[in-house]
């Protein structure tokens, strides 16, 4: 899980930290989406051949080499960040460490835990992020106003480097790399791979924008930035716990998925009311419930790919990034105009078609049997 805590904490940090660094040199709203899109895009884009790479590498020196990629990020921006285009420079770089991030894992996860514990072991993976965004918003009080917000990079490179440290000594040889021959589950990978890009946009729309929505609703700015840590611990939380029912039930770790997805949905629904107490439910629930959905994803695409375990993850996560993208992009245009309504009624939309796309390749494994899930 570490090492998906610091993959993503350069994106998550630069935002957290945006009126600080607004304070060094310029950095306004514009320079933060762009920032950040760019992080997510360069993840996006390289997340398969990251996959591809970790196939060949092995997990072991692929976690090094993400872990390093992240240290010079991290370096770079607290030594050598003075303006808005050097930050986002030193972005791009922290996004190449982030696309290894998570095929890396998985492949040491896969070659060092039995099968019949996948399920709480690439929760807690999965659960990194949420993690990361925690800590990102800790940093702010903690580090940034008291030291300097560089400080706060700094301390994510001294994390990183304990992450390439703590990487498993001694592996298990390579399984055999993804060649130009067809890798088992090409066609299901695929499709969880667009589950993942819808799901995806549907909750980093929401973890975007809750807080201004709140905020504009009544809450208070304390109270809406407590209900954003609420809903990312609820989704960490949920990710291990939901793991742990997998691995308990046993079979193909989608069979909930689509349902936790159609919660979710109800949830962002619900924001519309506009009244706090009914956005503080919604959110939760969308979180808690609707964005548990990681874990058990990454834990199938593995089960239906078993000769290329970080080749099927990378494409994985090359959804999950772009849906990192498009739900703030199309949130925030809606949100511009104040018409928060249509932005929730959006990515419940996001949510919904993600929930058809798993269980349709659901009943298709079903059909084909065992050997179509693990």
């Amino acid at each position: 899980m570490l090492l998906v805590v610091v993959g993503v904490l350069p994106g998550f940090l630069t935002a957290s930290l945006a009126p600080r660094i607004d304070a060094d040199f310029a950095f306004g709203e514009a320079a933060l989406g762009v920032a950040v899109a760019i992080f997510y895009i360069v993840c996006a884009v390289l997340s398969s051949p990251s996959g591809h790479l970790v196939e060949r590498l092995g997990g072991r020196r692929s976690m090094l080499l993400g872990a390093t990629t992240i240290v010079a990020c991290c370096v770079g921006v607290a030594a050598l960040a003075e303006s808005a285009a050097a930050l986002i420079a030193m972005l791009v770089v922290g996004g190449v460490g982030n696309a290894l991030a998570a095929p890396a894992a998985s492949a040491v996860l896969d070659r060092h835990v039995p099968p019949a514990r996948h399920g709480v072991a690439f929760g807690a993976m999965q659960a990194g992020a949420p993690f990361g965004a925690v800590l990102a918003g800790l940093a702010l009080p903690a580090v940034a106003i008291p030291f300097g917000w560089r400080w706060a990079f700094a301390a994510t490179a001294v994390l990183a480097s304990a992450t390439a440290l703590a990487a498993p000594a001694a592996a298990p040889s390579s399984r055999t790399a993804v060649s130009g021959a067809r890798p088992p589950g090409l066609s299901s990978v695929h499709a969880l791979a667009v589950t993942a890009w819808l799901a995806s946009a549907a909750g980093t729309g929401l973890v975007s924008f809750v807080v201004v929505y709140a905020v504009d609703s009544g809450m208070s700015q304390t109270a809406a930035g407590l209900l954003l840590s609420g809903l990312s611990l609820a989704a960490a939380a949920s990710r291990i716990t939901l793991g742990l029912a997998l691995d308990r039930g046993g079979g193909d770790p989608l069979r909930p998925v689509a349902a936790m997805m159609v919660v979710g949905a109800a949830g962002l629904v619900a924001l519309i009311s506009g009244a706090p107490a009914v956005i503080v439910a919604g959110a939760l629930l969308a979180g808690g419930v609707g964005w548990a959905w990681p874990g058990a994803l990454t834990s199938a695409v593995v089960g239906r790919a078993p000769g290329a375990p970080a080749w099927a993850v990378g494409v994985m996560m090359a959804g999950l990034f772009a849906g990192a993208v498009t739900g703030p992009l199309a949130t925030g245009l809606l949100a511009e105009r104040e018409q928060f309504t249509a932005a929730w009624l959006i990515l419940a939309a996001f949510a919904l078609a993600a929930a058809a796309t798993v269980a349709v390749v659901s009943r298709r494994s079903a059909r084909s049997g065992p050997a179509a899930t693990r």
